[in-house]
């Protein structure tokens, strides 16, 4: 190459970066010019949106649901609409002009359509000449995690905010920021090495960096993108003051989450937290807001209080050894206790909150903080906004605390999740993080893998008193509900009335690794006791988990996993996630239905039976009740032929409160489901063409039932299991008469 290409090729070089600087100059100078006083930065918001609603032509959603829907969806009602985004309801006649929409696995044309209401449901008539058996509406916005109207951000003066809290936020995010002009190269050569030798994220960037980055630059990890936030992080010093940087700083960060609105800048921070001014605050509670910067959710004492405790320590161990306190004012703050600010009582209703919540907690399983909460993504989910508002209300009925969980049983699609009476008052989530005992609520796994292995709804179960021995030689002295015996019991009847001895008896027969290795083939994750008590539900699992391992039963024998995220893109539209459904044959069809069967039963003439008795059901459903010792837990999963939901009710502290899976957890399930089915017909479950057989039997010898029998009962079995012997206790003849006269049997 010779000397004149290489000036060329080096003037060219320099002119590209002068232009890159003098753009970046301006753009900087634009961005700052756009500032709020008092340095409101800027976020992009990220929304999490509900699954599409689907009309079918012979559909049966409610008018009134299907006007609800328009409504959030911003759709006017004229009398005649014209554009879309317009609707009239003339009953029974809906005329609406869809929008069009467009997202990962769906997507829609703009079109008008007229359905009408009538007692075969929907038809669906196009207006423009196309053909179609369904319309959809787009997804409803059913959470907004920052954004101008869901940021809470109180900018304070310089003077506002006390030396102490200055020097904690330096301490653990910055501790050279007094001494550096924008970029800590010893920071960044350290970050940057161990980003080469163990595969981490960028690190090392200054307070006046994060600033830069977060005012000006989009999120994406690029070298070229950190080269520019070092470059205008050198801009900024330039221009501004370090005092003016940090309060800029100060005032601009994000520093957690209060429901769907984010918390930004510390005098929000120190309200939401303390209750106080940022001048009220103490050196303990200025070293926390100072350790939540890094991680907001992480370190959310809300969350836990024990990470955030341990991070306030890290906090003033660095303040200490920069000097900027001395060891007893580190002591002091290290032993003072943790006090938070009540949570202002919410009136309105939030019925999305605790989906959204959860949502959130999984995205953190794979995208950072600032992903999730501030560089605008699209989050769309399985949520369907009804069935999430009558499962929140369902659960407000509650007389203790509840959760619901409803899902799709052929999908594994989380329609609803309810995990607490009030989101307001409380954030945990009792249907995807409290871990309870099941009670009988687990007995259908026992009874499934009983079936499995030959036995059949005829079977006769010995139920009366007996005494166990746990492994460890403890006594163990398990009765039924009410002490009320009946000696011998068939399988179906067993279940029906949850018989714990006769459970117990099956399940010492079929034996511990066939019932939890047919409970982990449906769902069941959560570990399991090694001991007959796990047929009576002494293990922990959670309400999402349970409701999900009855889907094989509801499906057709079809493990599911629960699904919420179907898919996540970035603020260009580009595709980070897609969630696909997982369906994996575990059981045969017909021991399927022949559970459903045995799970009707409970809802006919068992622990359920309730359900019609009292509360009016009358449409097919089948389920099980599940109560734990002193009514520490009440539970009720139960489905229909299009929708499966779990309800527990209790008290957090595990205390026993005399809650009952029949009249604490049923009632609940029951006003769900009348809402989420309002309107649809009485179906019916669906039976396999093969595998299963019927024939009579007398229910007192679980045999082939004679003409002598007093009672006869159809018996469903799986094929080739069905009973072959006649009753010989009423058989004709001087023996059989003999028989029933003695009571021989």
């Amino acid at each position: 190459m010779t000397k004149k290409n290489k000036i060329r090729i080096f003037l060219a070089a320099f002119a590209a970066v002068l232009v890159s600087a003098v753009c970046l100059s301006l753009l900087a100078e634009y961005k700052l010019s756009r500032l709020a006083p008092g340095g409101l930065g800027e976020a992009f918001p990220t929304r999490i949106y509900s699954a599409p609603f689907e009309v079918r032509t012979g559909g049966f959603t409610p008018p009134g649901s299907l006007l609800r829907r328009l409504g959030r969806l911003g759709y006017r009602a004229l009398e005649k609409p014209s554009v879309p985004g317009e609707y009239s309801w003339q009953p029974p006649i809906l005329t609406v002009s869809l929008r069009g929409f467009r997202t990962p696995s769906a997507r829609q044309e703009p079109f008008e359509a007229e359905l009408e209401y009538g007692r075969d449901g929907w038809e669906i008539r196009v207006t423009t000449g196309a053909e179609t058996v369904s319309v959809l509406l787009e997804p409803e916005l059913a959470a907004e995690l920052s954004g101008p109207n869901k940021v809470r951000r109180e900018p304070a003066e310089a003077a506002d905010i006390p030396e102490r809290l200055r020097f904690a936020v330096i301490a653990v995010e910055d501790k050279r920021f007094m001494r550096h002009h924008g970029v800590d190269f010893k920071a960044t050569a350290g970050a940057l090495w161990r980003n080469l030798t163990r595969r981490g994220l960028w690190g090392g960037s200054t307070i006046t960096q994060q600033l830069a980055k977060n005012i000006f630059l989009t999120p994406r990890r690029t070298l070229r993108r950190k080269l520019a936030e070092a470059f205008l992080a050198v801009y900024l010093e330039r221009r501004y003051t370090k005092q003016e940087i940090l309060v800029l700083y100060l005032n601009q960060i994000y520093l957690g989450q209060d429901g769907h609105v984010s918390v930004a800048g510390v005098r929000s921070a120190g309200k939401f937290y303390f209750g106080k001014e940022p001048a009220g605050l103490s050196l303990a509670e200025c070293a926390m807001l100072a350790g939540i910067i890094s991680s907001p959710y992480r370190y959310n004492p809300r969350r836990d209080a024990s990470v955030a405790l341990a991070r306030r320590s890290y906090a003033l161990s660095r303040m200490f050894a920069e000097g900027m306190i001395t060891l007893s004012e580190r002591a002091g703050a290290e032993a003072e206790p943790l006090t938070l600010a009540e949570l202002p009582y919410r009136p309105e209703k939030d019925d999305n909150a605790y989906f959204t919540a959860e949502v959130v907690r999984r995205l953190m399983q794979r995208h950072d903080e600032d992903e999730v909460f501030r560089f605008g993504l699209a989050v769309y989910t399985t949520l369907d906004t009804e069935l999430q508002a009558a499962a929140s209300e369902a659960v407000r009925q509650a007389r203790f605390e509840a959760a619901l969980a409803a899902i799709d049983p052929d999908s594994g699609a989380v329609l609803a999740l309810v995990g607490g009476k009030a989101y307001g008052r409380s954030q945990f989530n009792r249907a995807t993080q409290a871990q309870r005992q099941p009670g009988s609520a687990f007995k259908p796994f026992v009874y499934g893998a009983a079936l499995e292995a030959g036995f059949t709804p005829a079977t006769l179960l010995e139920d009366s008193p007996r005494r166990y021995h746990n492994p460890g030689g403890a006594r163990w002295d398990p009765h039924n509900y009410g002490g009320v015996y009946y000696g011998t019991s068939t399988l179906r009847m067993a279940l029906a009335r949850s018989l714990n001895s006769a459970t117990l008896d099956l399940a010492g027969r079929v034996g511990l690794p066939k019932i939890t290795a047919f409970a982990g083939r449906l769902g069941v994750k959560s570990p399991l006791e090694n001991s007959l008590a796990v047929a009576l539900g002494a293990s922990e699992v959670n309400l999402l988990e349970l409701t999900a391992a009855y889907a094989p039963f509801a499906n057709g024998g079809f493990r599911v996993e629960p699904v919420l995220i179907t898919a996540v893109e970035d603020a260009r539209g580009n595709l980070l996630e897609y969630g696909g459904w997982q369906r994996t044959p575990v059981i045969q069809p017909a021991l399927a239905s022949l559970m459903t069967s045995l799970l009707e039963s409970v809802v006919r003439e068992g622990t359920a039976a309730v359900l019609g008795r009292v509360y009016g059901w009358v449409l097919s459903a089948a389920g099980k009740t599940g109560t734990t010792n002193g009514g520490r837990d009440a539970w009720f999963i139960g489905y229909t032929p299009r929708l499966l939901a779990g309800v527990w009710a209790g008290d957090d502290s595990n205390r026993a409160v005399g809650a009952v899976g029949a009249t604490d957890a049923l009632p609940l399930w029951a006003a769900f489901m009348k809402t989420a089915l309002g309107g649809q017909p009485a179906g019916k479950f669906t039976t396999p063409a093969e595998g299963l057989s019927s024939v009579k039997i007398d229910p007192a010898s679980g045999l082939l039932a004679v003409a002598g029998c007093p009672e006869r009962r159809t018996e469903i079995f799986l094929a080739g299991t069905e009973p072959v012997k006649k009753c010989p206790q009423h058989s004709r003849g001087l023996t059989g008469w003999f028989k029933r006269l003695f009571s021989i049997k």
